[in-house]
């Protein structure tokens, strides 16, 4: 092997400070797929051959590392042809069973795995990607030209020469995105509960939602300004707090020598600081405002490449840390797939129903996906669960108390009065009857006749 091509097949300063594990996730169709595992490899052996090869890394460079030829399998089958496909549309069914893979690549495991699994109705496809061999933006990429490749399309070569990532000038600018001092976390947030709310929303919703004047402001601004704001006040941090948010961008459009053909990791992180005064008086048009100029300090060439630099020069002798609190502090981290051609990927009777990520447990955790309405996006926050709760409680406006009261003068029975509520809102509902100074009020209870009910007094004398 040529020192060019050694030089070619080395992780680059992008490969390496990304988090070691695998990108999964699965696609859900509602027909059958045939002769996939054959069509895959053939793509695969054309378009990305080091996908079949496995990372070894140097016995005294273990923060380096290069891609070799080691034939590693990366197709497997399954048949639950007695079950149906449906069950896992819903977000509420964990999908961790349907991986061959943990969240964790080990010295065995393949750089790219796709797990086939046929049902009664359908077919899931688990798929997975090291994230040290490329990020999202090009596991999707690939797997879309692939579903263009079996149309007989012929789709444009990859890149992969990862040695235009390894190239640095000097450190030109402070880098808060990044760290080389280990960072300390608490046992008690590591280990507390998590619960993740799904929710979607639209862009013109968020204009609306917002009175957001700038029509520049992205769907990505919005949400970072909103969710930042609202999730710091429910933590109920103390004004002089700084939150930081950390987020990553894609590089490509910056680098005049990277193009959307290059198969590899460019993706580069963003870390914004807000003070939690901010947050609390400023409004979430003037946040996104804000998180719109800010980020584009980050995303030049010249900012870039002293990125570049920064890792260059630390990676040999420290691990490159996150400049942010990743998970169980008062930071927020946010990955966004909406722009992914996921759905796109068409293997012979349409697109995919569903798609879908496995469970997220890290408190802070934001992500942003696509749908099948490319107008629309889906949101999963994971929180701590008490945080989470309340989260819900705003996202679903269900602080909104609904007095019900009767007009009856029967004191036996209560008529039922019936309006129109927001779904998912909690309702009590209660009738006050004043005593001297004092209201009570009777909550309904169930009868054997719907209109018509008996009251029990259960709540405390309020003055």
């Amino acid at each position: 092997m040529s020192s060019n091509s050694e030089d070619k097949n080395r992780l680059s300063l992008c490969d390496i400070i990304m988090p070691y594990v695998y990108i999964r996730s699965l696609l859900i169709y509602d027909y059958h797929i045939d002769n996939l595992e054959k069509l895959f490899n053939e793509y695969l052996h054309l378009y990305c051959p080091q996908a079949f090869q496995c990372i070894i890394y140097d016995e005294n460079k273990l923060l380096d590392g290069r891609i070799v030829e080691q034939e590693r399998k990366i197709f497997s089958y399954e048949s639950r042809i007695n079950e149906s496909s449906s069950r896992y549309l819903n977000n509420d069914c964990s999908i961790e069973d349907l991986f061959p893979y943990g969240i964790i690549p080990t010295d065995i495991s393949p750089l790219i795995f796709i797990h086939q699994i046929d049902f009664q109705d359908g077919t899931i496809l688990a798929f997975g990607c090291h994230h040290y061999f490329s990020d999202g933006h090009g596991f999707s990429s690939l797997g879309q030209r692939f579903s263009l490749w079996l149309k007989e399309k012929n789709p444009p070569l990859f890149d992969h020469d990862r040695s235009k990532l390894r190239c640095s000038s000097s450190i030109k600018f402070d880098h808060p995105e990044m760290s080389i001092n280990e960072p300390s976390y608490s046992l008690s947030n590591l280990i507390s509960t998590t619960n993740t709310i799904v929710k979607r929303f639209t862009k013109e919703y968020l204009f609306d939602k917002f009175e957001i004047t700038n029509k520049n402001l992205s769907t990505n601004d919005i949400l970072t300004g909103w969710l930042t704001k609202i999730i710091s006040q429910i933590r109920n941090l103390p004004s002089e707090t700084i939150i930081k948010v950390g987020m990553a961008m894609n590089g490509q459009t910056f680098l005049p020598y990277i193009n959307d053909n290059y198969f590899g990791n460019c993706s580069f992180y963003v870390c914004l600081s807000f003070l939690m005064f901010n947050l609390n008086h400023l409004t979430v048009n003037e946040l996104a405002q804000w998180v719109n100029i800010e980020k584009r300090k980050f995303m030049t060439y010249e900012y870039i490449q002293s990125a570049l630099s920064f890792i260059d020069k630390h990676h040999q002798s420290s691990i490159i840390h996150l400049g942010w609190e990743p998970s169980g502090g008062i930071d927020l981290s946010f990955t966004n797939w909406s722009k992914f051609p996921l759905y796109k990927c068409d293997f012979g009777q349409g697109q995919a129903k569903a798609f879908r990520i496995p469970l997220i447990i890290f408190d802070g955790l934001i992500f942003i996906l696509p749908t099948l309405n490319n107008d629309e996006i889906e949101l999963h926050i994971t929180l701590k669960s008490q945080h989470a709760q309340l989260l819900l409680n705003e996202l679903n406006e269900t602080n909104i108390i609904y007095m019900l009261v009767s007009s009856s003068s029967n004191d036996q029975l209560l008529d039922r009065i019936n309006i129109d509520i927001p779904p998912n809102a909690q309702i009590n509902a209660h009738r006050p009857i004043l005593i001297g100074n004092e209201a009570i009020y009777l909550s309904w209870t169930m009868g054997s006749d719907p209109d018509l009910v008996s009251s029990n007094i259960t709540a405390l004398p309020q003055i």
